[in-house]
């Protein structure tokens, strides 16, 4: 009896290691889960705090979680602006039944892909309005023919929205024009403990996260977290490669990127050309002077259900 418990006992320890792992893996993924959770609690905390009950809730009773998506593209900007309601001239909403807990601007680079900027707009528009956010959407577009620098037309964008007064943007959105988001729990907001990357899914990509540094898609950040890692790169001309740029700005700043769960932060890419990728380097540009030397000539602007501009 005994020689059979001293067996029983040692073909438990055997699999002591793999229970302890089991443990372990299960632990850090809920520790990661609740990462997007003390986000969402934390704004929570700052509603009681301020005692206001009129401040807009950070999940709204309007929210419907995944939607149908119509990436039809064969709509004309008349038809577009008639289904597109209560937004102002210049691409202006504000919610009339609560106070804005944010005021955003988001910012859409752009070029040579009309069909994707409608497609975007008629789902951007009503997907906001359904979180209640005070937005205004730009989208800025390089002059002529050159070579496409995202960077800097990103920068001049944050600069140009940062001259406006009425309201003062307090969270700037960075948002590719091809991603149309799918879930409206995916809150379009900024931390003010850091960067906020809401596109971890994307389904061109199987909705995973290719790697741990990307934030790609969707970035969201604060005026002073924008500041203090000095932009984006103005030295990277052709598509790609700002995005991991901006990536090593941040942490040099001392910010660390947290995102929404990816059943929450889930895009649908519009198809397109691969486009020409940027020169790769392998030293990145972060130390350099970018916003305070940069200047700009705004060429065109027009009014419709975006504030859009020509640089």
């Amino acid at each position: 009896m005994i020689n059979n418990r001293r067996i029983l006992r040692l073909k438990n320890n055997e699999h002591l290691p793999v229970i302890i792992l089991a443990i372990t893996i299960i632990f850090i993924i809920h520790f990661c889960n609740k990462h997007d959770e003390r986000t969402a609690n934390q704004y929570m905390m700052e509603d009681n705090e301020k005692g206001n009950p009129r401040l807009c809730p950070l999940y709204p009773s309007t929210l419907q979680g995944n939607g149908l998506l119509d990436m039809s593209s064969n709509m004309e900007w008349a038809d577009i602006e008639q289904r597109i309601k209560y937004v102002q001239i210049g691409g202006i909403y504000s919610p009339s039944d609560c106070i804005p807990r944010q005021h955003l601007a988001i910012i859409i680079p752009f070029r040579n892909r009309e069909y994707q900027l409608k497609i975007l707009l008629r789902h951007l528009h009503p997907f906001l309005q359904r979180q209640k956010r005070s937005y205004r959407i730009f989208v800025v577009e390089p002059f002529g023919n050159g070579t496409f620098n995202k960077g800097l037309i990103m920068n001049i964008a944050f600069n140009h929205a940062s001259k406006i007064s009425a309201p003062v943007f307090n969270c700037f959105m960075f948002h590719d024009v091809d991603l149309i988001p799918e879930n409206d729990y995916n809150v379009y907001e900024c931390d003010k403990h850091g960067p906020r990357h809401l596109a971890p899914a994307v389904d061109e990509l199987r909705y995973f996260l290719m790697y741990n540094d990307l934030i790609g898609g969707v970035l969201a950040v604060t005026k002073h977290q924008f500041m203090k890692a000095n932009g984006w790169s103005n030295l990277y001309w052709g598509w790609g490669f700002e995005d991991d740029d901006m990536n090593h700005r941040l942490r040099h700043a001392g910010y660390r990127v947290s995102r929404p769960p990816n059943s929450v932060g889930r895009y649908k890419m519009i198809r397109h050309e691969k486009q020409v990728p940027a020169f790769n380097s392998s030293s990145y540009t972060f130390a350099g002077g970018v916003l305070i030397s940069l200047s700009w000539t705004v060429i065109s602007l027009l009014h419709l259900v975006v504030h859009r501009f020509k640089s």
